[in-house]
């Protein structure tokens, strides 16, 4: 009973707003909880979302919803049925939401088993294009897009655009996605 009791304690104080009792839930069982959302996230959405981005959305409903006072814990048993539920939800929500048509990671691997690279070395006069090209897409565009675009042309995981330019994988994605469909519009334009 003193368990429970100092469980249902802490919730009570990261309900009411305390950042070290929300931290100790958080520190307690996020690891767990990031294992879970990736057995419900497939290997192709690895480059887009990955458990971690799960368990954070996770925690971002649970302290916002539980400060509304939506739950009504009792003890571990149901904190932790209520996190696996939350986490299994949102792993599903996010999956189906980057399988969508447009968003289909399927589509993109389709795309990289039917490129072909051209045989030879790109030569002085492909190097001024592609610069011009560069310039085109970046143009009226904050200087951080040209940064993300700089890292992953040099082979950088998005990760690790994210990590060196402190921003969220989401953002790195969404600047990622923006050039993409400007560059396709630059090719149907030509």
């Amino acid at each position: 009973m003193h368990a429970e009791q100092a469980v249902s304690d802490i919730v009570s104080q990261v309900f009411a707003g305390d950042p070290s009792a929300a931290q100790a839930v958080f520190n307690h069982y996020s690891e767990r909880l990031v294992r879970l959302a990736e057995k419900h996230l497939s290997r192709r959405l690895a480059g887009r979302v990955d458990g971690e981005d799960v368990v954070q959305s996770v925690f971002r409903t649970f302290f916002r919803r539980g400060g509304e006072g939506e739950f009504q814990l009792e003890g571990s048993a149901q904190l932790w049925q209520l996190l696996v539920r939350i986490t299994v939800l949102k792993a599903r929500a996010k999956a189906r939401h980057h399988t969508a048509d447009k968003r289909n990671a399927a589509a993109e691997e389709q795309i990289i088993e039917q490129f072909e690279p051209t045989a030879g070395e790109p030569g002085p006069e492909d190097a001024v294009i592609l610069v011009d090209q560069i310039d085109v897409l970046l143009r009226d565009l904050p200087a951080i897009y040209g940064q993300v675009l700089g890292l992953r042309l040099q082979g950088r995981t998005v990760t690790d655009v994210a990590d060196e330019l402190k921003l969220s994988r989401q953002t790195i994605h969404r600047a990622l996605n923006l050039l993409q469909e400007r560059l396709t519009a630059m090719e149907i334009a030509s």
